[in-house]
């Protein structure tokens, strides 16, 4: 294989080598015979998604009543009669909510569900209606008391069961595993074809809207802007009207910014003057090493004339940093890294609040871009080529790098990807190395290296060269009694070092699910995690988003040697990535939290950005634009509906 054609699939090295990027007559005609190939496998695909989750599925309508939070969860038998995780359907419920549908399985053949109306927690729960239907079966209803006398069995740790007046059972649950059993009657199927043609010709025409809306995004990148701009307005309405602390530890990184309003340097750890500035865990996010705290401190300080309260303040900054993104896509080499921003809520509700995931996440963007963009001014600097100012190149460059490395400490796992990654890059385009191309790379190192060495000996200067002690007994004066280390693991929090709890790292996965926790707060989860979507939300992203993956993945091992190799790389630095944070929660703290995930955005960035010029795009922005709406979907009446306004 000639060198050039393993160049061919990479638009960042293309113009290195003289290949045209134009599309010849002979591939226009393959275009459009593949859209007819597109369209056929798009219905097939939309048409067993309907065949498994829609026709081959049984909804059950609910209409009920609860005192409590919870989650309610149906079963179904094996054939063997018996019963697992695998085989159920979960929906949550809670106060003020009385109409419920969950999809569960195909009743054919089945005598009865059991359900179970509360995951251990104490409820009063009132059933007024349950509904089954599937498609080609009569529906099955109880409205009636004696509907439910007949059909819904106790089968254990339900205490009190007595009837409702205007219909229905009250439930009174007071013990783990409550177990109820839905008897179902002999149904025979009679399928209704002129429905299931109707709902054929719904498919189709939901895969040539799809193939439409493909065909016009992939005349350009100009849907980026247009779509980050609409974000850009939602997340404004986010920081406008949602309360002071209402969102995951808004109060902590309120007081720490603060601080910096009339300071210039991290006070001494464990200082009683600044005790509002530590969590429950007796640490204080101005000891973190973060630069975040400081220049939100400084904004604050300017803008202080508008005189907005601190939160508000801090909120503004975030929403700048997002709008500051939203400019640099002006560049349309940059267009590319800010695409996975529109591909999940929980990244947009990162910006409408006081948090420090967003200057790491904006700030590992701009570096995405500068190692991987063919422009971007280091690839410039590596070609050698002659631009205008070209001292300031080393010296922005230089202070991402320092900034970068002053962020939170899961975005280190990252820079292990960018330095494999820069290899890799040099591997495939090695750089003009003249004596002015080393002298500049080499000060960027030096800036980089300088800016963060200040920083860091400041703050060790400061707390006397031995700010782990001090960090220690702080952690034994300010935090809460199970936080603290000397407190006996008996007395800790439930997740607190799990594994010297004896329980497996399979059990922690499989009965603690951090997998299915981090994935759902990583794409829709509100405040303290109390507001969320529907359980079935959550299953559509996870369907799509592997989808998603997998036309990357495929386009990357269509590249060749190229595209394989970064394709490995991007694997194992993803179990790498996964590896450390199953370890953390394992051994140190239970934290199921999807902004741990946030170095990945990057990473899917760069992958993005190399396969863009070759990607199947029928298949790819279909995908895409069916994520961004379920995030908008979720943004706007789960987010923005559930949140805790602000009175003001």
């Amino acid at each position: 294989m000639q060198l050039s054609s393993l160049f061919q699939w990479c638009p960042s090295v293309l113009p290195l080598y003289g290949l045209s990027a134009t599309t010849t007559i002979a591939e226009e005609d393959s275009s459009k015979r593949k859209t007819w190939l597109f369209l056929l496998i798009l219905v097939a695909a939309f048409s067993m998604v309907y065949y498994f989750l829609i026709f081959n599925r049984a909804l059950i309508e609910l209409k009920l009543e609860t005192d409590t939070r919870t989650v309610l969860k149906v079963y179904w038998p094996d054939q063997q009669g018996r019963y697992s995780e695998k085989q159920s359907a979960q929906l949550l419920i809670k106060p003020r909510v009385k109409d419920y549908t969950i999809r569960t399985t195909d009743i054919s053949g089945l005598d009865h569900l059991r359900l179970d109306p509360s995951e251990n927690k104490i409820a009063n729960i009132s059933l007024h209606r349950i509904a089954v239907r599937q498609i080609g079966f009569p529906l099955f209803e109880l409205r009636k008391h004696s509907d439910f006398a007949t059909h819904l069995k106790v089968v254990a740790n339900v205490d009190v069961v007595t009837s409702v007046p205007e219909g229905g059972i009250r439930l009174h649950i007071n013990h783990v595993d409550p177990q109820l059993k839905l008897m179902l009657p002999k149904m025979k199927r009679q399928i209704p074809w002129l429905l299931v043609l109707e709902h054929g010709l719904g498919i189709l025409g939901l895969a040539i809207g799809c193939l439409v809306v493909s065909r016009i995004f992939s005349g350009g990148l100009e849907f980026i802007p247009i779509l980050a701009v609409f974000v850009f307005a939602l997340i404004i309405v986010m920081a406008s009207i949602s309360a002071f602390n209402t969102h995951p530890d808004e109060s902590v990184h309120v007081a720490a910014g603060s601080y910096y309003i009339t300071h210039n340097l991290p006070p001494k750890v464990g200082d009683p003057a600044f005790a509002n500035t530590y969590s429950v865990y007796g640490v204080s996010r101005l000891n973190s090493g973060e630069i975040y705290y400081l220049l939100a401190g400084k904004f604050l300080r300017l803008i202080s004339p508008l005189h907005l309260q601190a939160y508000m303040g801090m909120r503004t900054f975030n929403v700048l940093l997002f709008f500051i993104l939203l400019l640099a896509s002006s560049k349309v080499g940059f267009r590319p890294f800010l695409l996975p921003l529109l591909i999940s809520p929980q990244i947009w509700y990162l910006f409408s609040y006081a948090d420090s995931e967003v200057l790491s996440l904006s700030l590992t963007l701009l570096g995405a871009w500068q190692l991987a963009a063919h422009n971007s001014p280091l690839n410039r600097l590596l070609r050698d080529e002659p631009e205008k100012f070209i001292w300031l190149t080393p010296l922005h460059i230089g202070l991402l790098l320092g900034l970068l490395l002053l962020q939170k400490q899961n975005f280190y796992f990252l820079y292990v990807f960018f330095f494999c990654y820069f290899f890799w890059r040099l591997w495939l385009a090695p750089p003009t190395w003249s004596k002015r191309t080393i002298v500049r790379f080499i000060a960027i190192i030096l800036i980089g290296g300088l800016f963060f060495s200040i920083v860091k000996t400041t703050d060790a200067w400061v707390n006397d060269f031995k700010k782990g002690e001090l960090e220690l007994a702080a952690r034994e004066q300010y935090a809460e009694q199970m936080y603290k280390p000397s407190t006996e693991l008996a007395k800790k929090h439930p997740y607190l070092q799990l594994r010297d709890r004896g329980k497996t790292l399979r059990q922690m996965l499989n009965i603690d699910r951090w997998g299915e926790n981090s994935f759902r707060t990583a794409f829709g989860v509100y405040g303290y995690t109390q507001y969320s979507a529907p359980f079935a939300y959550y299953d559509y992203v996870r369907f799509v988003g592997m989808l998603l993956i997998l036309v990357l993945a495929i386009t990357l091992l269509r590249a060749g040697l190229p595209g394989l190799s970064l394709l490995g790389l991007a694997i194992a630095w993803s179990l790498f990535f996964l590896a450390g944070l199953i370890h953390h929660a394992w051994t140190v703290d239970f934290q199921a939290q999807g902004r741990y995930l946030l170095p990945m955005v990057p990473m899917f960035a760069m992958l993005y950005y190399h396969c863009q010029r070759i990607l199947s795009k029928p298949f790819f922005y279909s995908l895409f634009f069916l994520l961004f709406l379920l995030s908008v979907y979720n943004f706007v009446f789960i987010g923005l509906h559930d949140i805790g306004k602000s009175l003001i």
